[in-house]
């Protein structure tokens, strides 16, 4: 089923009555949008909070260079996180979705990726850190400094060190042909899993309309 895109992959942000809209036509989607769900032994990537059985999987297929998944990330995930994945009430899984035309998304891919082998701990603040230095390391690639940073000095060696394995650029790979797979055009693109339910939205999605959307489900 082909997607939706309700956002180009950079949004214009600053006008009220223009989000507003674009939150209800998501919810929207969200709500009426519905397919086969898929069990939850398919679900590969990265667990950021949450299992695999609770109420709610969301998946989302995203890219560490694109403003769109950055917003995404600090702007709702983490309060997702916060709010329903420490309670068990919202499992988030994250999907490496590097993409070609931006040139330094899959070294990034590449350090998650290795830092996520040391445990859900490490990888958070790596993310953070990613997202929120975005701006930089997409003009002149310190990766290195963004990632360090989040990490001791110990576990950033031993990251640096798994770099080298093969098996990182084969995970991610995997991640890549599984977004093919499901029809990932565009990044973010989220995979919403509720009561034997799959919803698909590209795009932004605000930490209120996904609050919403949660919160109905589980009531």
């Amino acid at each position: 089923m082909p997607g939706v895109r309700l956002f180009s992959e950079n949004p214009r942000i600053g006008d009220n009555m223009f989000h507003k809209l674009k939150s209800i036509l998501v919810l929207a989607i969200m709500t009426v949008w519905s397919m086969p769900a898929r069990s939850a032994d398919e679900a590969f990537g990265n667990v950021l909070g949450g299992s695999v059985n609770s109420p709610i999987r969301i998946e989302v297929f995203s890219d560490f260079q694109c403003p769109a998944c950055r917003d995404l990330y600090l702007g709702t995930i983490r309060q997702v996180l916060q709010d329903y994945s420490s309670k068990d009430k919202v499992c988030i899984i994250y999907h490496e979705f590097p993409l070609s035309i931006h040139q330094y998304s899959r070294e990034a891919a590449r350090y998650a990726e290795a830092t996520a082998r040391l445990g859900q701990e490490k990888l958070l603040p790596v993310m953070d850190s990613l997202f929120t230095d975005q701006a930089q390391w997409s003009q002149d690639g310190s990766l290195e400094s963004s990632v360090s940073k989040a990490l001791s000095r110990d576990d950033f060696q031993k990251v640096k060190k798994m770099l080298q394995d093969p098996s990182i650029n084969s995970e991610i790979e995997k991640e890549v042909q599984l977004g093919l797979k499901r029809e990932v055009k565009s990044t973010p693109t989220l995979f919403v899993h509720y009561i034997g339910k799959e919803q698909k939205a590209e795009g932004v999605v605000t930490y209120p309309v996904l609050k919403q959307f949660i919160d109905q489900v589980i009531r």
